[in-house]
């Protein structure tokens, strides 16, 4: 897999400042994209340094994105990403989340 780039990383963030609920209708799978390259397609972790949502507890994942969102959980990046999303689309998510099946990352072994 392909490492992000801090540009494409920015841009994504940029993104997920615009929130989904302008246009009354959003789609979690399609707002979940914003999350892959951190957390991988799904949400199936992909990197040991990123925490999969896949199989999430719902309750969770909400209560944690709007810590983020408020400011109440220290963060580098999540503080800006959560900002993007309103209550429904935060718990549109995690239900979609929560239906995902998870899948623990695996390191590749390299044979010399």
């Amino acid at each position: 897999m392909k490492k992000i780039t801090p540009w494409l990383a920015a841009g994504l963030i940029g993104l997920s400042s615009h929130s989904f609920a302008q246009t009354q209708k959003y789609d979690p799978q399609a707002m979940a994209w914003l999350c892959a390259p951190c957390h991988g397609t799904n949400g199936r972790e992909f990197h040991e340094s990123m925490p999969a949502l896949a199989g999430l507890n719902p309750d969770y994942f909400i209560r944690t994105m709007i810590e983020f969102r408020e400011g109440q959980r220290p963060t580098v990046i999540m503080d800006r990403v959560a900002r993007g999303f309103t209550d429904a689309e935060i718990e549109a998510m995690a239900t979609w989340f929560a239906q995902q099946p998870a899948e623990q990352w695996t390191p590749e072994v390299k044979h010399d």
